[in-house]
């Protein structure tokens, strides 16, 4: 086998998919060009350059919310013609793909392998829903475009390492990454709604379980919802000083607690699985 074989074979599918579009000729696809950027990024010009294009976008999103990206925004942002973004960006998909694998790479220097496997999964959850809540719109970006992407893969070498040696099957490790990572994005969303609610009017920024726990008030009977007229006369949504319905150490500590069980169980002998 040739050198040039051998490092294709050993290379990412998407880097080689995006050397295979260079040789055809053909655009290369925006998950290509994430693989071998530098291969594709033209050099700055007028002050204009792929990274401007991406921070400007990326404050605008931050600012506005996904909904207001687009590229004559931008442009008009940087004091550029929208026509002159194409020279960098092939169309709006590629951007946000380039927006969500910007801001969604690990923190340089993130180490999850100190103080065992449920000490580098919490640090592993907490820095992603820290990125998350910095970046509310990353789950906007459709995952079907984001699945391969450097950063996505870089968050999965990260948590499978602090789970290498844990009594599990690989799909199970995978499972585990699944869900943490989940619970983080659905902590993420419920705080954005709490804080739209909030940006309009609705209730104070701090006070969304208290609101909700109004409004059930006003329709919920013992009549025909017992067990949740218990619930909201008990304090289910006395007010806590949050933007979320529970806290996410709460949710984290329980999962965890889920997974430590089934390690103890497959440790054991016992081969139930994911």
């Amino acid at each position: 086998m040739s050198n040039e074989s051998s490092n294709e074979a050993q290379a990412p599918p998407a880097r080689t998919a995006a050397a295979r579009a260079a040789q055809s000729g053909r655009p290369p696809s925006g998950l290509e060009r994430l693989w071998r950027r530098e291969d594709h990024e033209r050099k700055a010009r007028l002050g204009l350059s792929i990274e401007r294009i991406v921070q400007s976008a990326v404050e605008l999103a931050d600012s506005d919310g996904l909904a207001a990206v687009s590229m004559k925004r931008v442009a008009e942002r940087l004091g550029f013609t929208t026509m002159s973004l194409y020279r960098y960006v092939t169309s709006k998909d590629d951007l946000l793909l380039l927006m969500h694998d910007t801001v969604w790479q690990p923190p340089a220097g993130l180490d999850v392998s100190r103080g065992g496997w449920r000490a580098g999964l919490s640090r592993w959850a907490r820095e992603q829903h820290l990125v998350m809540r910095s970046h509310p719109w990353l789950d906007d970006v459709r995952l079907i475009e984001r699945a391969g992407t450097p950063s996505q893969i870089a968050w999965m070498e990260l948590g499978l390492q602090v789970l290498t040696d844990a009594p599990l099957s690989e799909h199970e490790k995978l499972a585990v990454l699944l869900l943490l990572s989940g619970y983080a994005s659905l902590q993420t969303r419920l705080a954005g709604v709490a804080a739209d609610a909030a940006r309009q009017g609705d209730f104070a920024p701090d006070q969304a379980t208290e609101a909700f726990g109004e409004l059930l008030q006003t329709f919920v009977s013992p009549e025909r919802y017992p067990a949740l007229f218990r619930a909201v006369a008990g304090g289910a949504f006395a007010p806590v000083g949050r933007d979320t319905y529970a806290s996410f150490d709460f949710g984290l500590d329980l999962m965890l607690d889920g997974i430590d069980s089934l390690m103890r169980r497959k440790a054991a002998g016992h081969e139930d699985s994911a």
